[in-house]
């Protein structure tokens, strides 16, 4: 793959797996909540964002901070470099 092409497939699973996550982590724990049928679509869908948005931050925080080895945690140890036309992956 070229490197654009594997810049761009970075970010997409890097961004796909968080909302994986915050998808499971949402259904899990609206499973044992009984709501207004009209409600409970609305729920999923906060608590999925809260907890994608979550869990993207607390990885990206401790692959900066603790080790990059920990970006696997978001489908990939590396983050993408390059995201545009001219810029060269380190």
């Amino acid at each position: 793959m070229n490197t654009a092409l594997t810049a761009l497939w970075a970010s997409i699973v890097r961004t796909l797996v968080p909302i994986i996550v915050g998808a499971v982590v949402a259904f899990l724990v609206g499973r044992g909540i009984t709501l207004d049928p009209e409600f409970e679509p609305l729920l999923g869908s906060a608590l999925t964002l809260a907890f994608s948005g979550l869990y993207y931050v607390a990885v990206r925080i401790l692959e900066t901070y603790v080790t990059p080895k920990l970006g696997w945690l978001l489908g990939l140890a590396k983050s993408p470099v390059v995201y545009s036309k001219g810029k060269h992956a380190t």
